[in-house]
């Protein structure tokens, strides 16, 4: 796992470091951008793109750094399984663990 930040100066627009990690193949992309920027041009790309994404439920923005942390590593083993049980997936991410995914 890395920060996107790690790759791609903080001003990338989104459609560039998804284009790119999409030739790269391989990626799983989690968010808490749910990518409505531009026009939908955004998620048509990302639909394009062939990754798995993940974006967070906006209620996840309602809670601290270490809560949000905390969720997020409840919900890892199923990120993971859905993840690694399709090729492309687009999916929300409800904050309650209980919760089921949503497909976006």
């Amino acid at each position: 796992m890395i920060h996107l930040r790690s790759r791609f100066a903080p001003n990338t627009p989104d459609i560039d470091w998804i284009q790119e990690l999409a030739l790269e193949k391989n990626w799983t992309i989690i968010s808490g951008d749910a990518f409505r920027k531009r026009n939908g041009v955004e998620r048509k790309v990302l639909r394009q793109s062939g990754l798995s994404v993940f974006v967070l439920q906006s209620s996840w923005a309602n809670f601290q750094y270490w809560e949000k942390t905390a969720q997020l590593l409840r919900w890892w083993p199923r990120i993971v399984d859905q993840a690694n049980s399709v090729d492309q997936i687009a999916m929300e991410v409800p904050w309650r663990v209980a919760g089921k995914f949503r497909q976006l």
